[in-house]
């Protein structure tokens, strides 16, 4: 059954889209709240939910008494200086997208004991893609110990970190992560997500989050396409 979007993500979409494709430039002022909410024909509440959204994902900054600008895009949050892929966030953030596929709960007792939890225990999950200037590049699969409702990764499908939502939305923080890393050849799935030709070699990741006291919290396995995207690991004793 098809369902037509809330107005706030109409708003976000449609405003992200001019971000990255540069209708409005870096540093750009954006329409006042009251514009947008001609341009929309909605209400005060969609438009300062979308411009909340799009502030907290990094497309924009607020100043008080002067409205909202496109901000530089360059990601700040230590999500970034963790993945392996700082190269490409610092210098091309703004050909970068990501898209959720899907989100559910499921039962996966493989990542519920590498989150400390019983088997039988349901865990969130998400599968999303990750575009750079369109053309996917990473394709991940998330586990997640359910500290927060379903519906707060269903409200946004194209939100950049999960990360930085458990941070907004449940004051979690990111303290530790462990990675694995091996080469893989692609099963028929993933490589048609990534649009690529069946068993293409691919890299894989499978990364544990830890919060306080050690307590792991995400389980993320990615899939990256290396011939557009490299992973770069940097270590000072």
């Amino acid at each position: 059954m098809n369902h037509a979007k809330p107005a706030y993500q109409v708003i976000y979409d449609t405003i992200q889209e001019k971000i990255v494709d540069a209708t409005y430039p870096i540093g750009s002022l954006l329409p006042s709240e009251m514009e947008l909410e001609k341009l929309f024909k909605v209400s005060r509440t969609p438009v300062r939910q979308a411009l909340k959204q799009l502030e907290n994902d990094g497309y924009i900054y607020r100043v008080q008494g002067k409205g909202s600008f496109v901000a530089n895009l360059k990601p700040k949050e230590t999500w970034t200086l963790m993945s392996g892929f700082r190269n490409h966030y610092s210098t091309e953030w703004e050909k970068i997208s990501v898209r959720t596929i899907e989100q559910k709960k499921v039962k996966k007792p493989i990542y519920s004991n590498l989150l400390g939890m019983g088997e039988h225990e349901e865990l969130l999950y998400l599968s999303r893609i990750r575009y750079l200037n369109g053309k996917p590049i990473i394709y991940m699969e998330h586990y997640i110990r359910p500290i927060v409702p379903l519906r707060v990764f269903e409200e946004n499908d194209t939100f950049s970190s999960v990360q930085q939502l458990l941070k907004d939305k449940a004051d979690v923080d990111y303290i530790e992560v462990e990675d694995e890393i091996e080469a893989v050849i692609a099963d028929p799935y993933i490589a048609g997500a990534l649009q690529l030709p069946n068993a293409s070699a691919l890299l894989r990741g499978t990364r544990i989050c830890y919060t306080d006291n050690k307590t792991p919290i995400e389980v993320n396995v990615f899939n990256i396409n290396t011939d557009t995207w490299k992973y770069i690991a940097h270590y000072k004793f």
